[in-house]
């Protein structure tokens, strides 16, 4: 069981052990309450990569991770892993709500 202090540092290592071991490889978020800790782990039952963190600034960074991990897991091919996802992007541009345009009273 390795904690890894960088985030960045720990999502190389998650991806590379996903790459790896793809269908042995799982994926656990764990917040405890009393601490205000995120804790997340990844492991393939061979080798454990955890990464904590009480900084709410993290939160986000988690976020983006879990997107990225969920995508990894329904890919075919593996050697696009690093690619973005163009119907990701898509999907995201859809959702964006437009501006509403100011009606003149009159």
């Amino acid at each position: 069981m390795v904690y890894l202090e960088d985030f960045e540092e720990f999502q190389a290592a998650a991806q590379a052990l996903f790459a790896q071991a793809p269908l042995r490889t799982r994926y656990l978020i764990k917040y405890r309450h009393t601490d205000s800790q995120s804790i997340l782990k990844v492991t393939n039952d061979r080798v454990c990569l955890k990464y904590k963190t009480d900084q709410i600034a993290d939160l986000k960074r988690i976020e983006q991770f879990s997107q990225a991990f969920a995508r990894w897991m329904v890919t075919k091919n593996l050697d696009d892993i690093n690619l973005p996802d163009a119907e990701l992007e898509d999907a995201k541009q859809a959702a964006k709500p437009e501006a509403k345009r100011k009606r003149r009273k009159g």
